[in-house]
């Protein structure tokens, strides 16, 4: 036998094809195996890997932005302080009567023929009277500047669904979880041989 006519038999046998004998074969073609849904699984598995990266660390960064304002607020109210009591300071400078009068407040001394105006306190706030004639003593309260209102408490992105990727438990559920899939999709796709032409 002719070992040319061994190799082109062995190349026709029919476990090399799926094409059952007695079926012409059609060149460039196979059937199809249905594995159209592993790319899902695996787009499935890459989102829940990108969320549990990406919904984190936007969550930081808004948390900066709301801690950053909060120090602008804050860094404006000083500044306020600041410029009244340079002002203060100015005006003690400049004004000798004004320097005498705080001299006095703060060795509690009541020139003779006047006396100390005792303001009611609102019963609401938990005043007394002594604490009352301390304050109207104390200098500090010519040059205070009230605070600014309170910045409201910081809500995370998301609200309940939010939290899950916040979560760090359940965030390391979800990354594993997406990774799984991800690994599913890929060792689970079509693997049939492709067709030769």
């Amino acid at each position: 036998m002719n070992p040319a006519d061994d190799e082109a038999n062995f190349d026709a046998t029919p476990w090399d094809t799926d094409v059952p004998p007695g079926v012409p074969e059609q060149k460039g073609s196979r059937p199809s195996s249905g594995g159209g849904w592993s790319l899902w699984v695996l787009f499935l598995g890459l989102g829940l890997i990108a969320a549990c990266v990406l919904i984190p660390q936007a969550d930081a960064n808004r948390r900066l932005l709301y801690e950053r304002q909060k120090l602008q607020t804050d860094l404006q109210q000083i500044q306020k302080q600041l410029a009244l009591n340079r002002q203060f300071l100015a005006k003690v400078e400049s004004d000798p009567q004004l320097a005498q009068r705080l001299a006095l407040r703060q060795m509690k001394v009541v020139p003779q023929g006047e006396r100390v105006l005792n303001v009611p306190t609102d019963p609401s706030t938990g005043g007394d009277r002594p604490a009352a004639a301390e304050a109207q003593m104390s200098p500090f309260l010519l040059v205070n500047v009230p605070p600014p209102p309170p910045m409201p408490p910081y809500r995370p992105l998301g609200g309940d669904l939010g939290q899950w990727w916040l979560h760090p438990r359940i965030q390391l559920y979800l990354l594993g979880l997406g990774m799984f899939l991800a690994a599913a999709g890929l060792i689970l796709g079509d693997s049939s041989p492709p067709v030769k032409p």
